[in-house]
Parts: structure tokens; C-alpha cells; sequence
């Protein structure tokens, strides 16, 4: 009986063995795919990409297998293997036989060796390659290249670092490669398109253009006699109008060294234009040659003559040119090297941390609600029983309501902040007066319970997450698809009780702005400040030098009277760091300890470190309840809170008689060169002993200004009192600092030999000391009357 079992045991696990055994195996049919699936990857442009700011990664995926489909991600911020703590990923289907191209965007920072692209079914990677590409450093001035010849722009690789001490990149870029999104160019400083067929790129790629450029880019418009066909759409960027071509027999104006003078055997022909807005930088004969505009927080540069053309495309001066042209152009724009987001936001980092609703009690009200619960629980109720002869029902009255207390805390602790997730955020808003504005934010999002969560960040601009790893804790995963006009953050596994947080970083030109209508006279500001933006303010501060004005409330669409004393000798040092801080605070903060108290105080500590604005002498700050970014978290219910700092530098109109000040902080200088190294810091430079020039762009909007008075304040951390010298444009040498400056103010009569002929201010700091030593960015202001035509 017992053999008989056995074998009918045997025979149906034979059965169930040749079953197995016949069906597919996932993991061969996984190595299959991976066999049949080929990815190909292009980081940045042609493989040249640049830590900072965003990459677009292109992946080709060929398939030579059956249909697939899945994310394609890029596993950045990996070490070896396959782990991962960020997967910048998006959805795609391949059908058989079929070859698809997909752009993914990353930031540049999170790009490293062990960064890879994989195709994942699930939690299987279906195929796998590395990005490989070459990175280059965030100093470096990468220019992207759209034109005819591939090499127009090559002279720009060659400027001297005499002149241009930063690494330079030239790529030449091809309209069908080209980004349809501005965050992809983000990584490109300066665009020049030069005998181009504009019409080659479609609407997505030339919005892609102005977006970028409004938010901070350098655009250069050249062509020469294919000016027109180069421009197309975007020549309502251009600085100038252009009305047709003209040859020019010298262009002297173009040298700047005696020893390799730029000779035309024949005329050169350039393109003839007006005006429109912005300033000439360079001409010859009345002919514009180069003209520079601002638009938003970028620039546009006109250049009249097609850049690969001869004798001044060989040209060997052409790269030194180049240098003090882009200097003169697009002059501190030139300098940036932030390949952190997080730089100059740590604060806000801190704030999101703060959230109101998980704030523990009062330390006064917890002492007396306890000692109340102490006193029920001990005396009060021993006295009660005792008094009934039931001494015995302690054992039990005391652990009941001990439960009941806690039941009770808990419940109001629910009620109070809601059995949903939380959602904190805290944010800048910079405006800059012209309906644009750059927003900072970083948004925390506390779980009371353990899963997966989605969060959505609506508007384009660039979203990250902010992964902490402790100890020997595995990296936590985050995994990023950015849309154009949106961003899914999902975060797998997250534990209960605990929080995520994303940063993001917007810039949109439809926030409105604050108009003032504010002159100077008989000693102080005077007029109205209009709210012309969605953002309903409080405790509003208007802050004009060292003066003061509070505002309760400024409601959208409502204004408020403005007299405050003014004196723009004095105004220069209120814009250094470190100074006047606190005003911002709103009245309910503990001024005296607004650090350890308040989300208020740890965010106005970014606007200490001079990296979360613009500091200006005469600005508005205020704080609302207004999110800087709309989010949302998909399929969960939670409760949102936000607290916003919005500020905004305000200008000044020249008052009946045409008196004009440029406040403190409105001319920014830019670094023309050094004799020793020196190391940008986001307040100043450090550098050894030794020299640095720096270059004052003191050119009014309204050319018939007379100068009055120029007001210099230079100041440093470390108290080092830095040599000054300045240059004299009829000499063409430095002259000593009292020659020029009384009492650091130059006045009028003084200019036509101190300013070169463009409203350009030289001066020259130097110190002798062997260690290194902190210059703090200098501060100009200008005052003058407005001359009647």
C-alpha cells in the first residue's frame, strides 16, 4: 500500500516537473529582449555636456525583438551596479522592428561614471548602456553654435585667458537635434546663430529660444547680408531694426592690439540697422557693428557682420576682440558657475522643515496639562476612592484613564493636522519688474502612512529631489518625468512618519509686477507702489538706503503713499550682506532669536548670504500665503500650507526738474582681469596678493543725463583695506584713487576722463598681504538731471 502511495507521488511530481519545465522562463524571456532591444546615448550636445544647470540626454531605442514597452530612465547618482537614488525616466513603447529617439532631461551635477540608461520592465532591465559623453566644469563658457558652417565660432575657443581666464566650449548644434524646451538649453551660455535658416527649427524649438534667453541666456543675432533669414522670427529680440546692407572699408574700431591690426583688402559688407532699445557697443562710420539689449534676466547681441566670413573670421586678434566684446556685452552674465541648485536656498530648505500643523505645544501648556493629568491621576483620585473605601480601583482607574488621555491626545492631534499627508512649502519670488519673475521653491511633503507617494509640480522650470542618506541606510529613491508643463515626483516605499522634499526653480513672465511711481525731492522719496500681481502681501517692507516703510497689507490691485528720507551718498552700504536684515521680519517674530523661533528667520538668511535676490538700496519685500508653485499629491487626500517671500527692486523717475538717482545696487561690475587667481565667492572674490579689475558699465537708459555725482562703497569680511586704482581713458593708464574719488564720490566735472566713451568706470584693487583676503562686490550709484533736448 505504502509502495503503491509512493509511486503515485513520484508520478505526479514527474508530471508537474516536465509542466515547469515547458513554460517560458521570465528571466530568459528578459535576456531575450535585452538581446533584441539596442540603446544608443547622446548626452548634452554631441556628447559635451556641462555640470551645471539641466542635460538633455537623447536615447535611440532600436527594436529588433517583439513589441516592448516601458519607462526608459537614467539612473543618476549611482554607484556600482545597478543601485540608484534618482531615475529621471519617461514612458515609451517600441513596437517590433521599430526605432524610437526619446529626450530625457538631467541635471548636470548627478551625471557621473556610474551613470547609466536602462530600459525597465517593472523592476527588470530589459537593455542597459552607459551614458559615457564628456563633462566639463561649471566655469566653463559653453557656446552652442547654429549656423552654416560648423566652425563659424571656433574664435571663440581661441580668446586668450589674459582676457578671459574661464574655459571655453564651442559646439556646433543641427536643427533637427535641437532642444524644443528651454530647460534643455539651461545648460548652454551663449547661443550665436549666424547665417542660419531660422525656419529650419519648428515653433516648439524658436520658443524654446526666447523662453531660454528671457531667462537668463545670451542670444547673438549675426549674419551680415543674411541677417534677415537668421533672425526670422526672434529679430523682435534684436537690440536694433535692421534696413538693409552697406560695405565698410576699415573696421578700425575692431582692433585692440596695435600688433595685429585687422587689414581689408576689399569692403566688408555688414547689415545696416537702427536702434530700436539697448546701447551700441561698437561701430564704425555711424554704422552700428554690434548693439546689446536686455530682455528679462538675459541678453540679445546684434553683430551687423556674418562671423565666418574673411579676412575677420582668420583674423588673429579676432579672439582677443571677442573677449572684451562679450565682456562689454553680457559683462557679470559671463561669470556664473553654479552647478548646485540648492545654493542659496538652504534656508528655504530649513523652513520647509518647520511645518505649523506638526509644531509641538507651548513648552508652558504642556507643563500644565500634565501636571493636571499628574494631579487627577495621583492625589485627586486616591482622596475620591479613599473616600468610598475603594482603594483596591486605582490598579485600574489610573491605566483607564491613562488610555483615555492618550486617546484624547491623539484624536485632537489628528483633528488639529488631519489623517491626510501634509504639504509645506516655502518659497522666493523674485520680481523683476517687467512681468517676469524667478521662483525658488522647496516643497515638503509629511506622510502620516507608509507607501507610495506622487507629487506633482505644475509650470515647466527645473524640479529635483532632496534625498537624505543616514548612516548606513540604503539611498532612498526618488523617480523624476518631466513634462513641459509639468513634473511627477514619485517616492517608492516611504516609510510612515516621514518626509520627502523636492526644490524647484521656475522662472514665468506672467507674474505682474509692483509699479512705482517714486521721485526724488527735497530730500525724499515720494509717490505710490501699486500691487500689480496676484500676491496678496503682509508686513510689507519698502526699504529706500537705510530708511524704513511698513505696510500692514498690499492687496492685489491696491496702492500705498510712500515718503521716506533719501540720500544716495548714503545708500551703498545698506546693499552689503549681512546688514539690515531683520527689518524683513514680520511683527509677530521673535527679532531677538528669529533663527532658532521662525520660518521667517532662516529664510531671510538666504537674502544675508546675497544669493536669494538682488540686493538693491530702494526694493519692496513682503510675505503671503500665496504658493510660489502649485503642486499636488495624485490620488491622496492632504492638506497644503505655504508661506512665500516676494521682492521686487523699484525704480525711480526723474522728478519736475529732471534731478535722476541709479540706486545702489542697480550697476553690476564685471571681473576684466586679474594678475593672481581669484576665486568667485557669491558675495565678492578671494585672492592672493596682487591685483583685480573691475569694470563699472555706468551707461544710463536716457543719454542726456549729466552726471552729478558717482558714489562708490566697497567694503570686506575680513576688514582688508584694498588699494584703489583708476583708470584714466585720456592717459590710458591708471591714475591714484584720491585723484579721481573725494571721500569716494567723483563728481561730474570728472567723468570725461574717467569714463571711457561707452559709460564705462575702471578700477583697479590690489593687496599685499600673503594669505588670502575677501573683496566684497563694490557698490556704484549715480545721480544726474536729465537735459532737455
Amino acid at each position: 500500500m505504502n509502495t503503491a502511495k509512493s509511486k503515485h507521488w513520484l508520478l505526479h511530481m514527474c508530471v508537474c516537473l516536465l509542466l515547469l519545465a515547458g513554460l517560458p522562463d521570465s528571466r530568459a524571456a528578459t535576456a531575450q529582449a535585452e538581446s533584441a532591444v539596442q540603446l544608443s546615448v547622446t548626452a548634452g550636445i554631441g556628447g559635451d555636456y556641462k555640470e551645471a544647470g539641466m542635460v538633455p540626454v537623447q536615447v535611440t531605442v532600436s527594436n529588433g525583438g517583439a513589441d516592448v514597452e516601458g519607462n526608459l530612465v537614467v539612473a543618476a547618482n549611482g554607484g556600482n551596479g545597478d543601485d540608484f537614488s534618482v531615475g529621471y525616466y519617461q514612458p515609451v513603447s517600441v513596437a517590433k522592428g521599430a526605432t524610437k529617439q526619446v529626450t530625457i532631461t538631467v541635471r548636470g551635477d548627478e551625471i557621473g561614471p556610474h551613470t547609466y540608461v536602462a530600459l525597465m520592465q517593472g523592476d527588470d532591465i530589459v537593455a542597459k548602456t552607459s551614458i559615457g559623453g564628456r563633462r566639463h566644469s561649471p566655469d566653463t563658457l559653453f557656446v552652442g553654435v547654429l549656423a552654416a558652417d560648423p566652425d563659424t565660432a571656433n574664435f571663440l575657443g581661441a580668446m586668450p585667458q589674459t582676457a578671459f581666464p574661464n574655459p571655453v566650449r564651442v559646439v556646433p548644434m543641427k536643427a533637427e537635434q535641437f532642444p524644443a524646451a528651454k530647460v534643455q538649453l539651461e545648460m548652454i551660455d551663449i547661443l550665436v546663430l549666424n547665417n542660419f535658416a531660422l525656419d529650419g527649427l519648428n515653433g516648439q524649438q524658436v520658443q524654446a529660444i526666447r523662453d531660454w534667453t528671457a531667462s537668463g541666456g545670451m542670444l547673438v543675432l549675426a549674419g551680415g547680408a543674411h541677417y534677415n533669414k537668421t533672425a526670422g522670427a526672434l529679430a523682435d529680440l534684436s537690440p536694433v531694426e535692421v534696413t538693409g546692407v552697406t560695405s565698410l572699408a576699415t573696421l578700425s574700431s575692431l582692433a585692440v592690439e596695435k600688433n595685429k591690426p585687422l587689414v581689408l583688402e576689399k569692403p566688408f559688407t555688414v547689415s545696416t540697422a537702427n536702434l530700436k532699445t539697448g546701447s551700441v557697443v561698437y561701430a564704425e562710420g555711424g554704422v552700428p557693428l554690434m548693439a546689446v539689449r536686455s530682455l528679462g534676466e538675459g541678453k540679445v547681441l546684434y553683430v551687423a557682420y556674418d562671423l565666418a566670413e574673411e579676412p575677420v573670421a582668420s583674423w588673429s586678434g579676432n579672439g582677443r576682440f571677442w573677449a572684451e566684446a562679450l565682456t562689454k556685452a553680457f559683462g557679470a552674465a559671463l561669470q556664473r558657475t553654479d552647478s548646485d541648485p540648492m545654493n542659496g536656498i538652504w534656508g528655504l530648505n530649513e523652513a520647509a522643515d518647520r511645518i505649523p500643523s506638526l509644531k509641538l505645544p507651548d513648552v508652558k501648556w504642556m507643563a500644565l496639562f500634565f501636571g493636571c493629568y499628574a494631579l487627577l491621576a495621583g492625589p485627586v483620585f486616591f482622596y475620591l476612592l479613599r473616600r468610598k473605601r475603594k482603594q483596591g480601583y486605582m490598579w485600574v482607574a489610573v491605566p483607564v484613564f491613562a488610555v483615555i488621555t492618550g486617546a484624547g491626545i491623539f484624536s485632537y492631534g489628528a483633528l488639529q493636522r488631519g489623517t491626510g499627508a501634509l504639504v509645506h512649502q516655502t518659497g522666493f519670488v523674485q520680481l523683476q519688474g517687467d512681468g517676469q519673475a524667478r521662483i525658488r521653491a522647496i516643497t515638503a511633503l509629511f506622510v502620516p502612512t507608509s507607501g507610495d507617494y506622487e507629487l506633482e509640480v505644475k509650470g515647466g522650470g527645473k524640479v529635483w529631489p532632496i534625498l537624505y542618506r543616514y548612516g548606513d541606510e540604503a539611498s532612498p529613491q526618488a523617480w523624476v518625468s518631466m513634462q513641459s508643463d509639468r513634473t511627477l515626483v514619485q517616492f517608492r516605499d516611504v516609510e510612515f512618519w516621514s518626509m520627502r522634499k523636492v526644490g524647484t526653480e521656475q522662472v514665468v513672465t506672467d507674474a505682474g509686477s509692483f509699479v512705482s511711481d517714486l521721485v526724488y525731492a527735497d530730500g525724499a522719496l515720494k509717490g505710490t507702489v501699486t500691487n500689480k500681481t496676484r500676491y496678496a502681501l503682509r508686513d510689507v517692507v519698502i526699504v529706500s538706503g537705510g530708511q524704513v516703510q511698513k505696510v500692514p497689507e498690499l492687496a492685489p490691485g491696491s496702492s500705498v503713499q510712500v515718503n521716506l528720507p533719501f540720500n544716495p551718498a548714503q545708500t551703498g552700504s545698506t546693499v552689503r550682506p549681512y546688514r539690515n536684515n531683520r527689518v524683513f521680519l514680520p511683527s509677530h517674530v521673535d527679532a531677538h532669536n528669529p533663527y532658532e523661533t521662525s520660518r521667517e528667520g532662516v529664510m531671510i538668511n538666504d537674502l544675508e548670504q546675497g544669493k536669494g535676490f538682488q540686493p538693491a538700496s530702494l526694493m519692496l519685500v513682503g510675505w503671503t500665503r500665496t504658493p510660489a508653485v502649485e503642486t499636488d499629491v495624485k490620488n491622496r487626500r492632504f492638506q497644503a500650507d505655504s508661506l512665500t517671500l516676494v521682492t521686487q527692486p523699484l525704480s525711480l523717475k526723474p522728478s519736475p526738474d529732471g534731478y535722476v538717482v541709479y540706486p545702489a545696487g542697480t550697476i553690476v561690475p564685471v571681473k576684466t582681469g586679474s594678475s593672481v587667481k581669484v576665486e568667485d565667492q557669491d558675495d565678492g572674490y578671494m585672492m592672493q596678493a596682487g591685483d583685480i579689475t573691475l569694470d563699472f558699465p555706468i551707461e544710463p537708459g536716457e543719454k542726456r543725463l549729466k552726471i552729478t555725482n558717482i558714489y562708490l562703497y566697497t567694503w570686506s569680511n575680513d576688514n582688508t583695506r584694498f588699494d584703489k586704482q583708476v583708470y584714466n581713458w585720456k592717459t590710458h593708464s591708471f591714475d591714484p584713487f584720491d585723484k579721481a574719488f573725494a571721500n569716494n564720490t567723483m563728481t561730474g566735472d570728472k567723468t570725461p576722463v574717467y569714463l571711457s566713451p561707452d559709460g564705462t568706470l575702471r578700477i583697479r584693487f590690489s593687496h599685499g598681504y600673503n594669505d588670502y583676503r575677501h573683496l566684497g562686490i563694490p557698490v556704484i550709484s549715480v545721480e544726474g538731471k536729465v537735459m532737455r533736448p
